[in-house]
Parts: structure tokens; C-alpha cells; sequence
């Protein structure tokens, strides 16, 4: 843990709001890129973002303060973009089997779809979080977190809970896979 973040969690645990701030803003735009990354339509990447953010004010009395501050904060996003993604999973399920049920076999709409994506970058990034989303979930984690978000291997690990050659293994095999699908 940097010295910086010692100094505003020791607040923070002691109740000091304005001191979880600091980390708010220092840490919020990780917590952003890596929702991005992993296929949190723009729509809902505040939310997970606020729902990641009041999950660590929470819990934030058991910190281990032995330990990395950022690698137990993009946990908790991590777990909550597997919520919303296990929720829309759900809904889109019972949505579909409500629909079958009633003559309608038609897909629902796609709801990541957001507003016309107007410079090159975005369309480049649109292109890569989709590409990213046909990755299995465990491999795509593995590259977010040390491509997208700066994470070593082992902080990488600590977050996923495995081991850094875990982490290692699954890096490659999702360049491998990301390779072969923009190679088409």
C-alpha cells in the first residue's frame, strides 16, 4: 500500500468521509476502465462503479492494510460486474423463455448498445470490448486487469484469487485468443 493510501484509509476507517473521497477519486477511473474492458455496457459503468465504491466504504474496517489497497478494491468491482453479468444472464433467460412461451421467437434487443461512437478511438474501443466479451470470463479478467488496468501479475492474482502462474497461463491464452480473433 502506498503511503498515500495509508494515510486517507486510516481516516476513512475512523469514519472520515472526506477521506475516502481522496481515494474515491483516485481510484474511480481504474474502477471505470476496467468495467469498460469487461463488457459493462457505458450505460451502466457508473453504477458499477458506485455499487464497487459503497461495497469498499463498507467493508472497508476489515481491510487488510498489510496489504495492496488496489488489488481488494478491483476485487469488489470485479464481483460486482459478475452480478450484473450473472443478472442480465438471468433476465435475458426468463425474458426470452416469457417470449418463446408466448409465439414470439424473437431475440431482444442488445443492451450495450449505446450512442453512435463518432471518433476513431471509441470505434476502436467498441471493437476490442467486443471482441473481449467472446472470451471465456477468466481469461478475459486476467488480460483486463494486467493489460487494460496496470496490474502486475501477482496484483493481478491477489485480485482473482489465484496464483500468479494461474494469471500467467491465463494472459497468454487470451492474446492467443485475441490474436486469432482479429487476425479474421
Amino acid at each position: 500500500m502506498t503511503e498515500g493510501d495509508d494515510r486517507w484509509i486510516s481516516a476513512a476507517v475512523a469514519g472520515d468521509a472526506r477521506a475516502f473521497a481522496v481515494g474515491v477519486r483516485q481510484h474511480a477511473p481504474v474502477l471505470k476502465q476496467l468495467a469498460r474492458a469487461m463488457g459493462v455496457p457505458d450505460t451502466d459503468v457508473d453504477d458499477v462503479v458506485q455499487d464497487s465504491l459503497i461495497a469498499a466504504w463498507r467493508a472497508l474496517a476489515e481491510f487488510d492494510r498489510a496489504r495492496p489497497f488496489r488489488p481488494w478494491l478491483v476485487r469488489i468491482a470485479v464481483n460486482k460486474i459478475r452480478d450484473l453479468q450473472r443478472f442480465r444472464r438471468v433476465r435475458y433467460f426468463l425474458f426470452a423463455a416469457m417470449r418463446l412461451g408466448e409465439g414470439e421467437g424473437q431475440a431482444l434487443p442488445d443492451e450495450g448498445a449505446g450512442p453512435e461512437r463518432t471518433l476513431s478511438a471509441q470505434a476502436d474501443l467498441a471493437h476490442i470490448a467486443a471482441i473481449l466479451n467472446r472470451i471465456e470470463p477468466g481469461l478475459r479478467e486476467a488480460i483486463v486487469l494486467t493489460a487494460f488496468v496496470g496490474m502486475s501479475q501477482a496484483e493481478a492474482a491477489a485480485t482473482l484469487g489465484v496464483s500468479p502462474k494461474t494469471v500467467e497461463g491465463r494472459v497468454l491464452r487470451a492474446r492467443g485468443k485475441l490474436a486469432q480473433y482479429l487476425a479474421r
